[in-house]
């Protein structure tokens, strides 16, 4: 019965232990800790976080699209498209996600005459994390033997119904973990999008904090509140990927 208790209970103390010390940074960072200033701003902090879960909800699903486009064009026989998937891939991996953010609004939308910030930072963000998405994929696709593929081969499947009916019902389990994290991934992926001046909650706070003095208390409510959003996520993902893998 101890030992039964004894992982969670520690697990708990280890959560305690560090909400303690979040407490300690918030308490003590500054003489005066003036966080009202960035509280009281709350109308304006729920808009920035409905943008930003907005933003990184669209990018999640056109990553999905856009990185399962990929995959299939890197599974492709044919050389020509599957390099372009490949190269694509390796450039847009070897590129920062604040270079990203930058091109697509300052190089892309002009190319485009786009203007639109909103647009535009969801470009940025799918163009970033599609191929990751891909690989996504990619790691899914492993659970498929080889027997199936030949049993699809013999039956004369086409490459729809290989993927409809038989392929990518099997690659739910692995990616629902997968595209949690992800979306953890956008979320605090966006917060670059404050360099453009996009209203996500990272340049909500840092407008509010710079109008008040208040920088260091911007930012550590800035911190908590990716936490408050990303953590939860991530443990979703854990327990998800424990409950499929049963």
């Amino acid at each position: 019965m101890v030992r039964k208790y004894s992982r969670p209970l520690q697990y708990l103390a280890a959560g305690v232990l560090f909400f303690l010390l979040i407490l300690y940074v918030l308490s003590h960072t500054t003489d005066h800790p003036r966080y009202h200033l960035i509280l009281d701003q709350w109308p304006l902090l729920l808009s920035g976080v409905g943008y930003t879960l907005m933003v990184s909800a669209i990018t999640l699903v056109l990553s999905a699209v856009f990185g399962f486009i990929i995959y299939l064009m890197m599974k492709s026989r044919i050389p020509f498209i599957k390099g372009i998937a490949v190269v694509f891939r390796e450039i847009i991996m070897g590129t920062p996600l604040l270079v990203m953010v930058f091109l697509a609004v300052y190089v892309l939308g002009e190319a485009v005459h786009v203007n639109n910030k909103f647009v535009l930072g969801i470009a940025a963000l799918t163009l970033y994390t599609a191929p990751y998405v891909a690989n996504s994929y990619q790691s899914a696709a492993e659970v498929i033997d080889e027997d199936q593929y030949v049993v699809m081969q013999l039956y004369h499947f086409t490459g729809f119904q290989k993927y409809f009916y038989v392929i990518l019902p099997q690659m739910v389990k692995p990616l629902l973990p997968a595209f949690i994290n992800h979306l953890s991934g956008i979320i605090k992926g966006s917060a670059l999008l404050k360099v453009v001046s996009f209203p996500e909650i990272a340049y909500v706070i840092t407008v509010i904090a710079a109008k008040n003095w208040a920088s260091v208390e911007g930012y550590l409510v800035m911190w908590i509140a990716y936490l408050a959003v990303t953590i939860p996520l991530s443990l979703l993902a854990q327990v998800i990927g424990r409950r499929l893998s049963k």
